[in-house]
């Protein structure tokens, strides 16, 4: 079977299909194995959903997808990889995945024809997006499998190379991203009708997740994801690491902010919307002139080749001009699409960052205002820079 012209009618990405060939000649394998969900979906076009499953690119461009029974529908309709399937779990026997794995490898040994003396393992530590409420950890049992079914062969760790990838998106790759920005926008739309006085965080997070729900799916297999209301002293805490949607009352002159991390079949979205309850004080005005014109200094900043730490820069200048330096508590920006909510995915715009941005590299730019007794303001979009700079994905 040619891998590119499957009988599903679906194809391969060829951009995608050329750069992991061409980075796997540049790498000297002969065979490269994926087993975290991002990084199937990279090499195979498929996410899977239970996250036991496994992608296989041969030097040649063959390219393999070994999933679940129960997902070769989905992957078919998804993937132009030929699929073999097997079965993690049976009534005849009790058993794990890693001991149903050995079986398909063994098969896919056979398919290969040749025995590959250089195979690349995908292992990382990195921070992966949920594809389901709870995905196996496939990569830390993967290689002793793969030794058994490809005995004799050299085993790599394919993690840098595959973080390259990774950072750089293909055209298909970036439409799909910005796909899942105007179902987030749904949510988004909803957020003023729903922040009043007198109403809960969760409720007001409630409302703006139906309204995005509604729409979620359209235009893709799986689109689903989660949105967070945090309000007044609430929204000052939204500089940690992670959001937290509460029961706290929102009261008059609250800044509220919205946050939402989405996904189109597993390419990421990471936004940031931040509203008034009633009349924004002299306060929040200058708030969100100076963020507005630090996102403006930062877009205007991204181009191919320009060092990342200078979009961070960019913004930070402004803030800490308006007198708002202490307050912007974070980098302005990561990478976002395989990842999420990764601030070590590339590129990092930080003011430490040694990386470069290339045409095809897809992130967050979020300039953002945290005061004490006052609130919190973000604005957070994704962009994907262009060969004429920033291209915003999520214009709403």
């Amino acid at each position: 079977m040619n891998p590119t012209t499957p009988s599903s009618g679906k194809s391969l990405d060829p951009e995608r299909h050329a750069s992991v060939i061409q980075a796997m000649h540049a790498h000297n394998l002969d065979l490269l194995l994926c087993a975290t969900p991002a990084s199937v979906r990279l090499v195979s076009g498929y996410w899977p959903v239970m996250g036991n499953s496994v992608a296989a690119v041969s030097r040649e461009g063959a390219v393999y997808a070994i999933v679940p029974e129960d997902e070769r529908e989905l992957a078919q309709a998804t993937t132009a990889a030929e699929c073999i399937d097997y079965q993690p779990h049976t009534l005849e026997r009790l058993t794990t995945a890693p001991e149903a794995l050995l079986e398909p490898l063994q098969t896919l040994a056979k398919r290969l024809g040749s025995r590959p003396r250089n195979i690349g393992i995908s292992v990382s530590d990195a921070v992966e997006p949920g594809s389901y409420v709870a995905h196996n950890r496939m990569q830390n049992f993967l290689q002793p499998l793969v030794e058994q079914a490809f005995p004799n062969a050299a085993f790599h760790a394919t993690k840098e190379m595959l973080t390259g990838l990774e950072a750089v998106k293909t055209p298909r790759e970036i439409a799909v991203i910005r796909r899942a920005c105007e179902r987030a926008a749904a949510g988004f739309a909803a957020a003023p009708a729903a922040i009043a006085a007198g109403r809960r965080e969760d409720e007001v997070a409630a409302d703006v997740q139906a309204a995005y729900e509604r729409t979620a799916n359209q235009g893709f297999e799986r689109g689903f994801g989660k949105f967070f209301c945090m309000s007044g002293p609430n929204s000052v805490k939204a500089a940690g690491a992670y959001a937290r949607t509460r029961s706290r009352v929102l009261e008059q002159g609250d800044l509220v902010m919205i946050h939402a991390n989405t996904t189109g079949d597993g390419l990421w979205t990471d936004l940031t919307r931040t509203y008034t309850v009633g009349t924004p004080s002299a306060e929040h005005t200058r708030m969100r002139t100076a963020i507005d014109e630090a996102r403006s200094a930062a877009l205007e900043a991204i181009a191919g080749d320009v060092l990342a730490s200078r979009v961070d820069q960019a913004a930070r200048d402004i803030l800490s001009n308006r007198g708002f330096g202490p307050a912007f508590k974070h980098a302005v920006g990561h990478g976002v699409g395989f990842a999420a909510a990764d601030a070590n995915a590339l590129p990092r715009l930080h003011p430490k960052s040694s990386d470069i941005l290339a045409v095809g590299m897809t992130f967050n730019i979020e300039p953002a205002i945290y005061l004490e007794g006052i609130g919190g303001m973000r604005n957070c979009d994704v962009i994907a820079c262009g060969s004429n700079g920033a291209h915003i994905l999520s214009c709403f």
